[in-house]
């Protein structure tokens, strides 16, 4: 879920942009085969993440952990949390909580 809340701020921030101009243009913006830039809709995580910290929305820092969170957020199908070995308890989904409000307060 704090993947999920990350993304849609950072969807929300571009849709309160008067000139998104800067978004679309980055160079960091997904684009396809052709060049063209994706629509909003078309982007994952990384892509406003790595946006975000193209247009100094986010730290280095939070650009870096977020990509670890978005990594974890995929730990909530059972499946991959198994074939991969991976246990989180209460303690690693506070400390997870804490980043997302450190990112939610810069993307504010």
């Amino acid at each position: 879920m704090m993947g999920g809340i990350l993304e849609g701020l950072l969807l929300a921030k571009i849709n309160q942009l008067s000139n998104q101009a800067p978004v679309f243009t980055a160079a960091s913006a997904p684009r396809d085969k052709a060049g063209k830039t994706l629509l909003l809709k078309d982007w994952t995580l990384k892509n406003y993440i790595d946006v975000a910290h193209e247009l100094k929305w986010i730290t280095t820092a939070a650009k870096d952990i977020g990509e670890v969170m978005r990594d974890y957020r995929n730990y909530i199908h059972p499946q991959k949390e198994l074939s991969h070995g991976i246990t989180l308890v209460e303690g690693d989904a506070q400390m997870l909580w804490e980043i997302a409000k450190s990112m939610i307060r810069q993307i504010l």
